[in-house]
């Protein structure tokens, strides 16, 4: 398998001093920063990262402290809403903390499975916005959740396996949870989603458009709806490479879907080693590979981001 290191780090600024810029910070997993003006959304963050024999053996939980360790490091505080894609604990689970602590203002989005694993335990009930009904897909628009400045689509979408055409921790949760899952087999995926996030300018046209996965999935789940990508294409992507090969012609569908303009790529790490060890490529992928099938279809700028990576973007 290919091994690969990061290919950004610190602050890639790609603005001028003028302009109107998008901001993105990778927080490691699936876990991104995602800011236009005063307009601020979260993507579910992982810290904990439980060791991949606590995951099969032993009984795993957020670790707050880590939470608050790293969290800490960017005031959070307006963000409007955290996005999840799918209800696994290395997307979920320190959500949480995160929105009790650092985002008190946020709404929780996500899926059915996500609202009923957070359940009454997690004290975040009356906060998840579901997007089961409102969700959209390459052939139908969906409905816009609005968040201030800032409006999110739902994609309905669909966990690939993780190796061998299997796929762990399925399945759906149908009623509230009042304690919290004890189990990596107790977070399952659940319905799953991508998301198109749209900042809007105070005209209410589209200042930046972003497209966030958090699982791949075999086409055409996870795809944007094509009638609005014809208006408005997107300016980032945000790819996820683990275990491409589970599913077919990715990432080369979400290219010829989102026609964007760059790629970043997230939840591309080995999460089994703690958030103080030096980033490792997945190990189930063979990311070398990844990247080769990347540039044959995408001729924009893409990056692998190390954690804590700042991207800033101009309009296009």
């Amino acid at each position: 398998m290919g091994s690969v290191a990061p290919t950004a780090s610190g602050v890639v600024d790609l603005t001028a001093p003028e302009d109107d810029a998008l901001r993105l910070v990778y927080l490691g997993s699936g876990g991104w920063i995602i800011e236009h003006g005063q307009d601020m959304v979260l993507t579910g963050p992982l810290f904990t990262n439980p060791s991949l024999v606590a995951t099969g053996l032993a009984r795993i939980r957020s670790d707050t402290v880590l939470v608050d360790e790293h969290m800490s490091r960017y005031d959070v505080s307006r963000a409007r809403a955290i996005l999840v894609g799918h209800a696994h604990y290395d997307h979920l689970m320190d959500v949480p903390r995160t929105a009790a602590r650092h985002a008190p203002r946020a709404r929780i989005v996500g899926g059915r499975t996500v609202a009923n694993t957070l359940g009454t335990w997690s004290g975040l009930e009356g906060r998840v916005d579901l997007v089961d009904d409102s969700a959209g897909d390459q052939r139908h628009a969906g409905r816009w959740l609005r968040y201030g400045g800032v409006r999110v689509m739902a994609l309905r979408s669909h966990h690939g396996p993780h190796f061998a055409g299997y796929a762990l921790y399925r399945g759906t949760i149908s009623e509230p949870l009042t304690r919290e899952p004890e189990l990596a087999t107790d977070w399952v995926d659940g319905e799953t989603y991508a998301f198109l996030i749209d900042f809007m300018t105070p005209e209410d046209s589209v200042a930046f458009r972003v497209f966030y996965q958090d699982a791949v999935a075999e086409p055409p789940f996870g795809l944007a709806p094509e009638s609005l990508i014809a208006e408005r294409r997107v300016d980032v992507a945000i790819l996820v490479p683990s275990t491409f090969e589970e599913v077919p012609w990715h990432p080369e569908a979400s290219i010829e879907n989102l026609d964007p303009r760059r790629v970043l790529l997230g939840h591309w790490e080995d999460f089994f080693v703690p958030v103080t060890d030096p980033m490792r490529p997945s190990p189930l992928t063979d990311h070398a590979e990844f990247d080769r099938r990347l540039e044959r279809v995408f001729r924009g700028a893409w990056w692998r981001p190390a954690r804590w990576t700042e991207f800033r973007f101009d309009r296009e």
